[in-house]
């Protein structure tokens, strides 16, 4: 159980001292225990982080489509926090987009390194919105910071990122979607699930789980933050099971299609 801080302490000093005035003892030390587990997790801020963290329940998959790291990604961070579904579960619910940010882009079988049109993959939204769909409390981040991804580690929570296959820096480009977005893409664009980080002078870095073979590979801070810069630091963070509904409204259009906010259509093309 994670430490509580000094201040949390003292709150839960003064909780019992007011109701053990009302309550029996055993009373009094249910309902103490009852306020500790319904409060949210505290954060963990930059300044509190150890030196290093590493979750070690995170258990990674390969892929089963060519470009299909996303659902990859998704299905084993689905799994750490206790639910079972398949990668082609996770998949055929996905939206389906020419704008990654709305859907998934293309053919998920082309060879990987594919670019627009013909097939690449999908970004951190639907993603996001897909998790919730699951149940869980996933949110899709944009421009996050190394010291975002440590905070979450250290709090134990795995996270997702979108970067390029082994670091690769093959030059950022731009699509335009059929509906008139421009969208940053770029070749080999891949996604790891980061499950730790070692601030060690020499061989410190981050380390992640690589959905193309499930290995669990560290890089350095300077190699992995310019490549994760490329598509603006894409992240998707969740923080457990979902206690009220989500932004999203899901509808069953047939045995296996759905509609998301009545615009998004997700399932078999």
């Amino acid at each position: 159980m994670a430490r509580l801080l000094d201040a949390d302490k003292r709150r839960f000093s003064q909780i019992e001292d007011k109701i053990s005035v009302y309550l029996r003892p055993s009373a009094s030390l249910s309902l103490i225990v009852f306020c500790l587990f319904a409060l949210p997790p505290h954060p963990v801020h930059a300044d509190d982080l150890p030196p290093s963290a590493f979750i070690d329940d995170v258990v990674g998959h390969p892929q089963e489509h060519n470009l299909s790291c996303e659902s990859r990604s998704a299905t084993d961070l689905v799994a750490f926090w206790g639910v079972t579904i398949t990668e082609d579960d996770f998949f055929r619910r996905l939206p389906k987009s020419d704008n990654p940010h709305r859907g998934f882009l293309g053919d998920a079988d082309q060879p990987a390194g594919t670019m627009p049109p013909y097939g690449y993959g999908v970004y951190a939204g639907p993603i996001a919105a897909n998790l919730r769909s699951f149940g869980l409390d996933a949110r899709a981040r944009r421009y996050w910071t190394l010291h975002d991804l440590k905070a979450e580690i250290a709090a134990g929570r795995p996270v997702i990122i979108w970067s390029t296959y082994d670091m690769r820096l093959p030059g950022v480009q731009e699509w335009t979607s059929s509906d008139g977005e421009t969208s940053l893409v770029v070749q080999w664009q891949h996604t790891f699930i980061v499950v730790g980080y070692d601030d060690a002078p020499d061989e410190g870095g981050i380390y992640l789980i690589d959905a193309y073979d499930a290995g669990v590979k560290l890089f350095s801070y300077a190699a992995f933050d310019t490549a994760w810069a490329q598509l603006e630091r894409l992240a998707v963070t969740v923080y457990g099971p979902l206690t009220k509904p989500g932004g999203r409204e899901w509808a069953e259009t047939g045995a296996e299609g759905f509609v998301v906010n009545g615009r998004w259509e997700a399932g078999p093309e």
